[in-house]
């Protein structure tokens, strides 16, 4: 399978793209044994692709040995943009998607996106804030944005499964966040899709997203805006009707803080 737009089709001809792609130099950002992601300049445009070349099936079973869910292949991220840019989530721009092998463990593929500029990821805009607090109502704007993204994601079947500070990329203008402080979710190539998620997928991303801002200064009124957001419906019914649910979030994030340490 193809999906290549016009722009880059006009650059590769009618030659191989699997085999263009893997000629093109750039700054390498990840290389695994079965992924290579690089962002690379072409016809005066910035793009990133992510290549899987096959993981083998030593490292499917391993995935599926600690019940895991292997990635072995980019249409995983592709599918996962589409659906974002349906719910009106900003996310990537796909531009070329390939795919070929229908071995999940030899399966080739990859996926080209527009590099998203004049970005700064929450992770690095956020990192000083316990030590010099960000003013009340952008703190207060980010968080509901979190909150409400968040809320569409996981209220339409969808967990990142990598859902961190530092995958949420923050617009700037002229060196600070835009008036609108528009979100881009990127990294989706884990991105888990289903018709009813499972209150376990809901815990791991907000988990996973508590933990990587547990090192910014949050105040408790911070933590129970989002927690309302979120829910839309008032704490006491929150409190009442998914303590439990909250309290496993919490649990979560602090064995992943006392495993892992700050996430920066």
């Amino acid at each position: 399978m193809l999906q290549i737009n016009e722009e880059l089709r006009r650059h590769w001809q009618d030659r191989d793209p699997f085999h263009e792609l893997t000629l093109l130099e750039g700054k390498v950002y990840r290389q695994l044994a079965g992924r290579k992601t690089f962002q690379f300049e072409l016809g005066g445009n910035s793009y990133f692709a992510k290549l899987h070349f096959g993981i083998g099936w030593a490292e499917i079973l391993k995935n599926l040995v600690t019940l895991r869910l292997p990635v072995v292949s980019a249409r995983n991220e592709w599918l996962a943009i589409r659906r974002l840019q349906e719910l009106d989530v900003a996310t990537m721009t796909a531009v070329a998607f390939g795919e070929r092998g229908r071995n999940p463990a030899t399966r080739q593929s990859f996926i080209v996106t527009e590099a998203l500029l004049d970005t700064i990821s929450l992770e690095d805009f956020c990192r000083h804030w316990a030590q010099q607090a960000p003013a009340v109502a952008l703190k207060r704007r980010l968080t509901l944005q979190l909150a409400q993204i968040s809320r569409t994601l996981h209220g339409n079947g969808i967990c990142h499964r990598d859902y961190y500070l530092c995958h949420f990329l923050l617009h700037l203008e002229n060196g600070v966040p835009r008036p609108d402080l528009r979100l881009s979710l990127i990294d989706l190539h884990r991105a888990l899709i289903r018709h009813n998620l499972g209150r376990r997928w809901i815990v791991k991303d907000l988990a996973g997203l508590y933990y990587s801002a547990m090192h910014i200064g949050l105040s408790k009124r911070d933590l129970l805006r989002f927690m309302r957001c979120y829910e839309q419906r008032d704490l006491r019914s929150i409190f009442k009707l998914h303590h439990t649910f909250w309290n496993a979030v919490n649990k979560r994030a602090e064995a992943m803080f006392k495993k892992l340490g700050p996430a920066s």
